[in-house]
């Protein structure tokens, strides 16, 4: 990977076994993300390996996946479009920011971008990757409130409520019952 990096993190699964590497890199242009995701999803070995991009201001241009699903291969081009986020030239579906959904390092992109206000939520609308229905993209809200202690992290959409641990890079460092993590300085 190129550029300089600012920090890398460790997460491990809480909900099944499984990693996730990251690293958070200042590259010309922008911020990088790079991770390589592996668990066992039903008897099932997932591995996944993801470039997240994003603008000087955080704002995301687009993300590459990549990797298995058992025996069958992923490949998936996302770039930003039309307001929104675009599968491999599908149509676009409206978002602010891309979420991944199988990893918490897009977290560190708004997280990083806003200026969240303490104790009164902040609405970010996302398109959300759906790499296990054999990839497609998906409108999903997510709210984000500082709190003294963490973070609050609500996805209506999915009836969850979370109080996240936060590094301060922007890495999320703890999603109760999901995730595990810890981060290192860069370089």
């Amino acid at each position: 990977m190129t550029g300089t990096t600012v920090a890398s993190v460790i997460w491990h699964r809480l909900d099944r076994d499984g990693t996730d590497r990251c690293r958070m890199a200042r590259v010309e242009g922008g911020w990088l993300l790079v991770g390589h995701a592996r668990w066992d999803e039903a008897g099932e070995v997932v591995a996944l390996d993801y470039a997240l991009r994003c603008d000087v201001g955080w704002r995301c241009t687009g993300a590459d996946v990549t990797g298995f699903r058992g025996e069958r291969p992923v490949a998936y081009r996302i770039a930003r479009r039309d307001g929104g986020f675009a599968l491999d030239g599908q149509e676009a579906v409206p978002g602010e920011d891309l979420d991944l959904g199988f990893t918490p390092a897009w977290m560190a992109v708004p997280l990083n971008r806003l200026d969240l206000p303490e104790a009164r939520p902040l609405e970010v609308a996302t398109a959300r990757l759906r790499a296990a229905d054999g990839g497609r993209l998906v409108a999903l809200e997510h709210g984000f409130c500082r709190v003294r202690g963490g973070l609050d992290h609500a996805i209506p959409g999915l009836g969850r409520d979370a109080r996240l641990g936060l590094h301060e890079s922007g890495f999320v460092t703890e999603d109760p019952g999901l995730w595990h993590g810890a981060v290192h300085p860069g370089d």
